[in-house]
């Protein structure tokens, strides 16, 4: 086990961010907002990160990416699974606005990592890329719902869901993990009460407790202290890991394919004891068709709806319900598997910390205008030598997919004067991933 402490300070990892004039119109001030997880209500100052996928081994890394929206320090802590043992350690210093990156093997290689980051000033965010014999991407959490949704995962044949549930407390926690299929409610006796040590993680394996599910939910309530759970669902040539959700009436998915992800389907979960009515618009690159989907969701159900019958290439989608549910997005191809969870709320202002921390590989920010008017953004890439800053015009129902290739970006900002929803994507030679942006809102 090789373990070792750093301090990465200002230097070639600290970055300058979008402090040139803006264009007219102007966009809404960044001052005074916070950052929020998609699905999750942040603390005030978003000031703690967690992180439980990570990971570093002789066949793969992880790279933590983090952005703040003032002068700060992320100090990270990696705890390790042995009572006794103090966690590793690093800090990153940024300008604000400002990015920068780090990598895990940096700091341990030695399996399992789970971490979390402790901003100084903020708005901050974070988000982990793990690169190597699979790729696979996400943001970081900072705080969670009362009970989190995973949505998307099957235990099919060569397929492998794995739970992790991290506790980066102090306390030992409790959670009961419970869960529902196209078979109706699962019997999970036995994960009723799961306790998990202080500073640790435990994992859960579904393909033997849940065998042949296509269309598997699982939830994860605590009981006692806090847990911070994450999803892992693989296939023999790629994983995803994803973050749990909480509950809405609204999801926007500005991204539900990629190039070499030809099976893309949207999962809606009703967890509720009535059905649910369901309404999908859908986006090409040609425009919006609304209402392409109208369907009921029964209770305690999940649904899975692919885009075969659309003559069109759907690379977007809206989801509206008559009662709160969870909905997340899984598409599958020869270049990989790719699972997130949709964004239950537009914004103004988006943080994409991990795009472009997979070097050569091909990354893509995608922007949906899902409204009833145009919408101007700015997009600032955060890099160490300069400002970058571009606009593109969003038209009513219009969805934007921009290719990455800017080898100094750290991070990117994307901010306009009106609501939109942002993403990104990548793709490699050993797999693919999608992840929503963190949302700023005015505090």
């Amino acid at each position: 086990m090789r373990r070792s402490s750093v301090a990465l300070l200002l230097g070639a990892l600290v970055v300058g961010a979008y402090l040139l004039p803006a264009p007219d119109p102007a966009p809404e001030p960044l001052a005074g907002v916070i950052i929020d997880r998609p699905g999750l209500q942040s603390p005030v100052d978003a000031s703690i990160w967690y992180c439980p996928w990570a990971q570093s081994t002789a066949e793969r890394d992880s790279t933590f990416s983090v952005a703040s929206m003032g002068a700060a320090q992320a100090q990270f802590t990696f705890p390790v699974a042995i009572p006794g043992e103090d966690p590793d350690t690093a800090v990153l210093e940024t300008l604000g606005p400002g990015a920068a990156r780090l990598a895990l093997s940096d700091i341990a290689q030695r399996g399992d990592s789970p971490a979390f980051i402790e901003f100084t000033d903020g708005p901050s965010a974070a988000a982990v890329t793990v690169a190597g014999d699979v790729l696979t991407a996400d943001a970081c959490v900072a705080a969670g719902p009362d009970e989190w949704f995973f949505v998307g995962g099957s235990t099919r044949t060569g397929e492998r869901l794995r739970l992790r549930l991290f506790n980066p407390f102090s306390e030992i926690a409790k959670v009961t993990v419970s869960g529902f299929s196209e078979i109706g409610v699962e019997a999970l006796g036995e994960l009723r009460s799961v306790s998990v040590n202080p500073r640790s993680w435990r994992d859960i394996d579904f393909e033997e407790l849940l065998r042949q599910r296509e269309t598997l939910v699982i939830s994860v309530r605590a009981d006692d202290g806090l847990i911070v759970p994450a999803m892992a669902y693989g296939s023999e040539t790629d994983e995803a890991w994803w973050s749990g959700t909480g509950l809405s009436t609204e999801w926007d998915f500005p991204v539900v394919r990629d190039g070499g992800l030809d099976d893309a389907a949207l999962v809606v979960a009703n967890p509720g004891l009535a059905p649910v009515e369901v309404t999908i618009d859908v986006y090409t690159r040609s425009g919006a068709q609304r209402s392409a989907f109208t369907l009921t969701v029964g209770p305690e159900a999940p649904l899975r709806v692919g885009f075969e019958d659309i003559p069109e290439t759907v690379i977007g989608a809206k989801v509206t319900a008559t009662s709160p549910v969870a909905v997340a997005v899984v598409a599958s191809g020869k270049a990989g598997t790719a699972v997130t969870a949709g964004i239950p709320a537009t914004a103004r202002t988006w943080l994409l910390p991990g795009l472009g921390a997979v070097g050569p590989e091909e990354a893509f920010l995608w922007l949906l205008n899902s409204g009833d008017e145009a919408v101007t953004v700015t997009i600032g890439v955060l890099t160490g030598t300069e400002t970058l800053n571009t606009k593109e015009v969003l038209e009513p129902g219009a969805i934007r997919r921009i290719q990455v290739d800017d080898v100094d970006a750290l991070g990117y900002v994307v901010f306009s004067a009106d609501l939109f929803s942002a993403a990104w994507s990548v793709t490699g030679s050993t797999g693919a991933a999608f992840s929503a942006g963190l949302a700023a809102r005015e505090d």
